[in-house]
């Protein structure tokens, strides 16, 4: 009688599948915690979605006068376009469920095109690293990274991205339309615009976007109309310094420490706790004026080392994060969404410029992590000007900082490339990552 010699069963391997089955099934999974989360929390994450875009909404509806068509706007009009859609698909208390489908759905198209779309070129691992990046930050952002306008301009602005080299005049109208929901792409597309040379493409994409979006506006209320459209850009110069900014955090940090001239509070036109005390309404005059000149003093500085030598790859994710940073340090807003902004330019740099732009990525999930520990989580710690709240917004506001000096630093062309541009040679990049390659031989599509 023989026996049979019966081995152990080999593990299977963890194939490309395996992992892309894992990262679509714990992407939509972290949708579906965080918008339960958002449907208890005594902070209310989502409390923008459900009470405040579904209150005008409905009152439009009710009294015929649209926010930005009828009458002045805090955001751009584009913005009333997805809040309209999210009241035809679940009006009333189905609002919140609405627009949580919206979100999926976006973010499901940008995670198909970062990991599906071009799955068997050279940077196909360097996307399915960013995909992960990106879920990492989503985990660590928390419930305020889905329930805001901001969140439908983050698949927008990643689409258009990871497009731009090839399809200049598409990305350039995308870029155009995120714009139109938060101001916050412009960045992204004077970023573009600064560095690629086929910039009338982009422009051409840019007009497109614009009467896509404020033709029907002329059509329902005219020159009147066109004037509402436009009402966001002054509509809230008179704001103080609110509580999450970052130069709001620095005095904070004195009224945790103990110094009573400055206090907390909320204001009810704007729904926004702000700041008071010496010294706040000054730095918040300046505030604005600074941030237009570094824009401007950052643009010409990626214009310039583009031209010195520095590489399509390297200059442009570097200029993006750069100006988006600035968008949020130099700004007397400071709403924890903002830090969503982050999440394209950062998937970006990592397909394009893997390996150097891997500490600025690791840096945007410990700011990912402090954002969801401040709101929803703390945020009492916060108003209350504790010192464990004061200290934490202020180190998270801190390594904005770090991120904004770190992309200047990572725009500069290397020795190398500023050599061969000097001798009349075309700048090429070292191989730091993977799509470098890819970005090379593309990069002639759309830059120098």
């Amino acid at each position: 009688m023989t026996t049979q010699n019966f081995a152990p069963a080999r593990p299977r391997r963890w194939t490309l599948e395996n992992e892309l089955w894992t990262l679509w099934l714990l992407f939509i999974g972290v949708h579906a915690l965080y918008g339960w989360v958002a449907s208890w929390h005594p902070s209310v994450p989502f409390n923008d979605v459900t009470g405040v875009y579904r209150g005008w909404v409905e009152s439009a509806i009710a009294t015929g006068s649209f926010p930005g068509v009828h009458e002045p706007f805090v955001y751009p009009v584009g913005a009333l376009g997805p809040m309209l859609l999210t009241n035809l698909i679940g009006p009333g208390e189905a609002y919140g469920l609405a627009w949580m489908i919206i979100v999926i759905v976006l973010d499901c198209i940008a995670l198909w095109w970062l990991t599906m779309r071009q799955n068997t070129n050279v940077s196909a691992g360097m996307r399915r690293t960013a995909a992960w990046w990106w879920l990492a930050f989503l985990v660590l952002l928390g419930p305020i990274a889905l329930g805001r306008i901001d969140t439908l301009t983050v698949p927008i602005v990643l689409i258009a991205l990871l497009e731009i080299r090839s399809r200049v005049r598409t990305s350039g109208f995308w870029l155009t339309i995120g714009a139109w929901f938060k101001v916050w792409p412009a960045a992204a597309f004077a970023g573009a615009f600064a560095v690629i040379e086929r910039r009338w493409k982009l422009v051409q994409g840019a007009l497109i976007g614009c009467v896509v979006v404020l033709l029907p506006v002329m059509v329902f209320n005219g020159t009147d109309g066109l004037r509402n459209a436009f009402s966001f850009v002054t509509g809230q110069t008179g704001r103080g310094l609110q509580l999450e900014s970052a130069a709001a955090s620095v005095f904070l940090v004195f009224k945790s420490l103990g110094n009573s001239d400055y206090e907390v509070r909320f204001d009810y036109d704007i729904l926004t706790q702000q700041i008071s005390g010496p010294g706040v309404d000054l730095v918040g005059d300046l505030l604005t004026p600074l941030m237009f000149v570094m824009v401007l003093i950052l643009l010409a500085l990626g214009f310039w080392w583009h031209r010195k030598g520095a590489g399509m790859a390297r200059v442009f994710p570097a200029l993006l994060l750069a100006l988006v940073t600035s968008f949020i340090v130099f700004n007397k807003v400071g709403s924890p969404q903002f830090m969503t902004w982050l999440a394209p330019i950062i998937v970006l740099g990592l397909v394009w410029d893997g390996r150097r732009f891997a500490p600025l990525a690791w840096i945007s999930l410990v700011i990912a992590g402090l954002t969801q520990y401040i709101y929803p989580w703390f945020y009492w710690t916060v108003v209350g000007a504790a010192p464990i709240g004061a200290f934490a917004l202020f180190i998270r506001n801190a390594l904005l900082v770090v991120l904004l000096v770190a992309a200047v630093l990572y725009m500069r062309p290397l020795k190398a490339e500023r050599v061969t541009k000097a001798v009349g040679g075309s700048a090429t990049e070292p191989a730091s990552s993977v799509d470098d390659a890819d970005a090379s031989s593309e990069e002639g599509t759309v830059a120098s």
